[in-house]
């Protein structure tokens, strides 16, 4: 691996990383309030911020000549990772056996969309 490549693996790992602590502060928030409460409640602007981080990041990669197909793959594969701990560790969520052969299956496919 290249370093060039080395940092896009980074910024795509930070940016999964980023959204989902967005995610995570939008699912905390939204609990037991209304639309319009969540978009007022101020920790919104924080959410906001780190969207716009991911935004950059895709922009970052996609100026130093990253591809989309890759990106969006490498992206939705960690984004599964960290989403799956994260409402586990944070949120106590449990998943099936079959929900755990489903990501099983869906990391297996990018990895396999993904090779050359």
């Amino acid at each position: 691996m290249t370093s060039s490549n080395a940092i896009k693996l980074i910024v795509i790992i930070l940016a999964t990383l980023i959204t989902i602590i967005a995610d995570a502060t939008v699912k905390k928030i939204s609990k037991d309030h209304s639309l319009l409460a969540v978009l007022k409640n101020p920790w919104m602007i924080v959410v906001y911020a780190l969207y716009f981080f991911q935004i950059v990041s895709a922009i970052y990669i996609f100026v130093h000549r990253g591809e989309f197909a890759i990106y969006t793959n490498l992206f939705v594969v960690f984004y599964s990772i960290f989403g799956v701990i994260s409402g586990i560790l944070i949120f106590q969520e449990t998943l099936s056996l079959a929900q755990w052969i489903g990501i099983v299956f869906a990391l297996v496919g990018v990895v396999l969309i993904n090779s050359k």
